[in-house]
């Protein structure tokens, strides 16, 4: 038998309920592996812009952008899956749990195939960019590839919910490093074709494996019942917010596909590439706090007095620290892109102003979890249909005024920014903070991110006004902004970071690298506040 055979095998109560240690193992792994599956996939984007082009990469982009909206498809089952199935488990309904299965099964491999038949025949219907970059086979196989993912997605959320993370950080590990790695191998010989065939071999490896570590609990075939209604109408509330991150996250680039064309969408993939690269210790740092917020919660009688100060500096900290992030990579970017990626020079403005937008992301990230383990998770579908309702309308009046690039770039940043904002708004208030105290939080969160654009701004103008080649000189002059830009951005902030307790915090976060720095660094200090 194999080892993963007796994790889906024990009893009831340490399936649902596990361990801390194993909770914490299994936390860390699964950030562990989104970094490496992340920064597989940067490396991908970057050598594939350089080699393609901005046309092909554009069209590339495209094709991601139509796949990041097929996991959409399920309408919610799969978020119902995940609250049925461990309430069933617990329950002990073994027919419950069977039919629960069948029918999410049943909901996602219908819902997909009527979203690929949409998607193919609205191809097929007048001129179509997808359709003349991809022709129907490559959108075909896309839709292929959008299937494995949401059927393995239904294999994953069965075996979370048997105490299995290991079998979801597997497949990510497997879909990451053979989609990515295969398709920069077939980009050599195919051009944009291979970077498809290569995502299509790890959506299909990392499809048969999840099927073959949950073969003794994950259904093969799908039946209709009541059940799937159930499914989806305890998982709409959540799957509405899920969508509208979504769509926030990716409006940019439908607006730039639509209105500026294939090659404009190259130039600017590249800069939203550089915002997900910002954005992955916030994201893995959100992931590992959910469970430890939601437990500080329960055992304390669910008081959010138990986790507001925690909050707070996790906040804080994220905010004070990601701007200075953003502010180099803006101050670098010109030089770099322009060594690098001669072609992409257009991509330099975006990519500096979205840079600034990645605070926004982070609070709201941070914000959501928080509204979720208080019990106010209802709050973040309204919240969510609205500010995704904004984001268009910024993204459509920076086309208005023909702000090109940059436009789209500053309305989807000042959509973060109010985003993050509003959800913390909203988080402070669930958490108890008195009016006074919640919007001080708030400006102390934004505050920072307008610091440090200014600074940045005015050491690119006095000290890198000129463009001029990567010498070393031109070298030098470069590190000697990033001194000025983090000593006057320290002096600065120094008044919005007190109290937060910035070892204290990444120790406790536990982050594979993060942490070990902070021992390393701080070891003979006394810690910071808890």
């Amino acid at each position: 038998m194999r080892p993963h055979a007796t994790v889906l095998h024990r009893a009831p109560g340490s399936i649902v309920n596990p361990t801390r240690q194993k909770l914490t193992r299994d936390s860390l792994g699964l950030a562990f592996t989104q970094y490496l599956v992340r920064a597989m996939s940067m490396a991908r984007s970057f050598v594939a812009a350089k080699v393609l082009g901005p046309g092909s990469f554009g069209a590339w982009n495209a094709l991601q952008l139509m796949m990041d909206y097929g996991s959409l498809a399920p309408l919610g089952t799969q978020q119902g899956l995940d609250q049925l199935v461990p309430a069933a488990l617990v329950e002990g309904d073994p027919e419950r749990i069977r039919r629960l299965k069948r029918a999410a099964l049943f909901n996602v491999v219908t819902m997909t195939l009527v979203f690929s038949a949409l998607g193919l025949a609205w191809a097929s219907v007048g001129s179509s960019r997808m359709r003349a970059n991809w022709q129907l086979t490559g959108l075909g196989l896309a839709f292929a590839c959008v299937m494995f993912v949401n059927v393995a997605n239904v294999g994953t959320s069965i075996l979370r919910s048997y105490g299995d993370i290991g079998g979801l950080t597997r497949w990510f590990v497997i879909q990451g490093l053979i989609g990515s790695g295969l398709g920069l191998l077939l980009m050599v010989w195919f051009g944009r074709w291979g970077l498809l065939w290569g995502w299509a071999a790890g959506c299909f490896v990392a499809f048969v494996f999840v099927l073959v570590r949950g073969r003794k609990v994950i259904p093969l075939t799908p039946s209709p019942a009541l059940d799937c209604l159930d499914l989806l109408q305890v998982g709409l509330p959540l799957y509405v917010f899920t969508a509208g991150g979504l769509v926030m996250r990716n409006l940019d680039r439908i607006v730039v596909l639509r209105y500026l064309g294939t090659q404009a969408l190259g130039y600017y993939g590249l800069s939203v590439n550089v915002l997900t690269l910002l954005m992955a210790v916030p994201d893995s740092l959100a992931y590992v706090s959910y469970p430890r917020l939601v437990k500080r919660f329960s055992e304390s009688s669910q008081d959010p007095a138990a986790i507001r100060e925690h909050v707070d500096r996790l906040v804080r900290g994220v905010a004070v620290a990601l701007p200075l992030a953003a502010g180099l990579c803006a101050l670098w970017a010109r030089d770099s892109v322009h060594m690098l990626l001669p072609r992409y020079d257009e991509c330099v403005s975006p990519l500096r102003i979205l840079a600034f937008g990645a605070t926004g992301l982070s609070l709201s990230t941070f914000a959501s979890i928080v509204l979720m383990t208080v019990g106010r998770r209802i709050i973040l579908v309204p919240a969510a249909v609205f500010l995704s309702a904004l984001s268009a309308g910024l993204q459509l009046l920076s086309l208005r005024w023909n702000g090109g690039l940059a436009g789209i770039a500053a309305a989807a940043s000042s959509a973060y920014l109010l985003s993050g904002a509003v959800l913390l708004s909203l988080a402070a208030a669930g958490l108890g903070f008195t009016f006074r105290r919640g919007l001080g939080l708030i400006s102390r969160c934004v505050a920072p991110t307008g610091i440090a654009a200014l600074l940045t701004w005015g050491c690119g103008r006095l000290l890198l006004r000129t463009p001029a080649p990567l010498t070393l000189g031109r070298f030098a002059l470069l590190v000697g902004a990033s001194l000025a830009l983090s000593a006057a951005y320290f002096v600065l902030v120094l008044p919005f970071a007190r109290g937060i307790g910035f070892r204290a915090l990444a120790m406790e976060s536990e982050l594979p690298i993060l942490s070990s720095l902070a021992r390393g660094v701080w070891r003979d200090r006394p810690p910071g506040p808890k």
